[in-house]
């Protein structure tokens, strides 16, 4: 009994300990919810293309993701894009994610789609890669399909179906989460698609050799609405960059509460056997 008793009250502090760590270290460094302003996004009313507009909750009928206001992209030679309001970076942040709600409708019109990019930057602050979420109302099967890679030719990807893809079934807002870590000091980009519960329903890991965090890759350079080819553009919401934890880190951490609990479940059971011989 007493091992059981230590040995969960030590998996118990590690628990504690990496969940505290994970909610400090995930903190945005930017966060764009729409309710003021879309300070972080260029468009053509600020030298770019595309049109960013932030509307209320209801317009068209769609209900913001959170609070009163989400913004509509649309496209003009392209969408507009986030420059995480001067997060942009050439240093490697130790892992980062970059969120953000995108209604997506299984109504839109037979070809019409999006792709949706966040590219990370080389150590000299250029660009090094794409990260690219497409979205095609498919031709062929009539789906609407989610897919990913790390190239777009500017219009809808009518061939989803032949990779890894997800079929939304429903209408709704989905969370496009890109997450940047380092695996064998190789960068490695994550695609996920989440609903609004937070469950993971797609993801697609896209890497390169070429991409060593030592000396190669630096920090984000923009999210990009590459391509929007929808009528009236697409809706958006709670768009956020958030540096997260290295697995290193965490596990460094983790060995430190799991000794401090060790060594003091020990303390305790000396001193409960110093009492019963006393």
């Amino acid at each position: 009994m007493r091992k059981t008793f230590y040995g969960g009250w030590m998996f118990a502090s590690v628990a504690i300990g990496l969940a505290t760590t994970q909610q400090l270290d995930a903190a945005p460094l930017y966060s764009q919810g729409f309710e003021t302003d879309t300070v972080g996004w260029f468009d053509q009313g600020n030298g770019w293309v595309g049109d960013i507009e932030r509307v209320a909750s209801g317009s068209g009928g769609i209900s913001s993701s959170s609070g009163g206001y989400h913004a509509i992209v649309k496209q003009t030679a392209s969408g507009p894009y986030s420059k995480f309001d001067g997060n942009s970076s050439s240093v490697w942040p130790g892992g980062l994610t970059v969120s953000t709600d995108i209604y997506l409708d299984i109504n839109w019109a037979l070809g019409e789609g999006f792709d949706y990019s966040t590219a990370m930057n080389n150590s000299s602050g250029s660009h090094r890669r794409d990260f690219i979420f497409h979205v095609t109302k498919d031709t062929s099967t009539g789906d609407l399909l989610v897919g990913g890679s790390n190239n777009t030719d500017n219009d809808p990807d009518e061939d989803l179906e032949s990779g890894n893809h997800f079929v939304v079934a429903n209408s709704g807002w989905y969370t496009f989460e890109h997450t940047f870590r380092e695996q064998g000091g190789v960068l490695f980009g994550d695609l996920n698609l989440r609903d609004t519960s937070g469950t993971l329903l797609f993801t697609e890991t896209r890497t390169n050799n070429s991409d060593l965090i030592a000396t190669v890759v630096g920090g984000p350079r923009y999210s990009w609405f590459t391509n929007i080819d929808i009528a009236g553009g697409i809706a958006i919401d709670n768009h956020s960059l958030s540096a997260v934890p290295e697995p290193s880190s965490l596990a460094l951490f983790g060995i430190g509460a799991c000794a401090t609990g060790f060594g003091a479940a020990r303390r305790r059971r000396r001193e409960k056997q110093q009492n019963v011989a006393a």
